[in-house]
């Protein structure tokens, strides 16, 4: 039976895996730590040697921290580049498709089943309508899933990078602290592991207090704890921030088909988010709260939307048979 590849490579980390040819089973899957290797290539070919194939893989499929323009692919958060072009000679391809880590998300969509979600509020997804998704992690990905004939599509965004809104005055001050350190500050430099660090080291000094800054894994637990007020206020900052971008993002897209966070960062925290003004700031949208408060939030629990999204492109029924 011939195996094609896919790969999901994020900022910090990439996970591979090996895809039946109709592209409905996704097996052998390895995470490496991007910080471990040279390139994207020796990521594959670790994998790839791991792996022991009787028949090299003809075929692959990458979802990259990045955007995808021609040829050429530069990621957003790490030193890695590459050639697509080149890249599929020097990995012995016949076929290589690239494309945007979140544009491989959104395609995941159609296939997550309801143990792989969890609701954040009220809403009830209308049927062939726009689905948006976003996640934290290394970055901020956004994309969406659009319905159109014969199949879906999936549009990556780069919204990640678009300017941070404050929405009162202690944003106003974290936004002010951050401007003066590094300039232009996006949504990212909030919604992200960086993020809540940044959130974090600039509540600290509102507060006079000159600590060193944790990582986010750090401040997360500190928070949860119940150990660290600051922390607390930071986690507190996050999510409601990311309501807000999530209720941006929704009437951008006119996401009546549902929210969808993804990453690594938001399921630590499951039970805070909860609780959180996440789903306040969602709904604060003036005179359109009645459409948004409609809409429903999930956070996507399944491990590998990105690998299932990169092999959709191997099953071309899929997306119309799942929207």
């Amino acid at each position: 039976m011939n195996h094609h590849l896919v790969a999901d490579i994020g900022g910090t980390n990439a996970r591979v895996g090996l895809v039946t040819g109709e592209g409905n089973e996704i097996f052998g899957i390895e995470q490496f730590s991007n910080r471990d290797f040279p390139s994207l290539k020796d990521v594959i070919a670790a994998f790839l040697e791991k792996a022991q194939c009787v028949v090299l893989p003809k075929k692959a499929c990458f979802a990259v921290a990045s955007p995808v323009v021609g040829d050429e692919i530069s990621f957003t958060n790490n030193s890695w580049s590459f050639s697509i072009e080149g890249l599929k000679e020097e990995l012995g391809l016949d076929f290589l498709h690239v494309m945007n880590d979140f544009e491989a998300v959104a395609r995941s969509l159609p296939f997550l089943g309801p143990n792989e979600l969890f609701q954040i509020g009220e809403g009830e997804a209308c049927p062939h309508r726009a689905l948006a998704v976003l996640g934290p992690g290394t970055g901020l990905g956004m994309a969406a899933l659009i319905p159109a004939l014969p199949t879906a599509v999936a549009i990556p965004s780069q919204g990640g990078h678009s300017s941070f809104a404050p929405a009162n005055e202690k944003e106003e001050g974290i936004a002010r602290y951050l401007r003066q350190r590094i300039g232009f500050v996006s949504n990212e430099d909030l919604l992200s592991g960086g993020g809540l660090c940044n959130i974090y080291e600039a509540l600290s000094a509102e507060a006079g207090l000159s600590i060193p800054k944790p990582d986010a894994a750090t401040v997360t637990e500190r928070a949860l704890s119940g150990n660290d007020a600051i922390a607390l206020d930071a986690l507190d900052c996050f999510t409601g921030i990311l309501g807000s971008v999530a209720g941006d993002f929704a009437l951008q897209m006119g996401a009546c088909g549902g929210v969808y966070i993804a990453g690594g960062i938001v399921p630590r925290f499951l039970e805070y988010l909860d609780k959180s003004s996440f789903r306040r700031r969602f709904e604060t949208k003036g005179r359109m709260a009645t459409y948004v408060s409609a809409i429903p939030t999930y956070v996507i629990m399944g491990t590998e939307p990105g690998l299932i999204g990169a092999a959709s492109i191997f099953d071309e029924g899929a997306l119309r048979r799942t929207t």
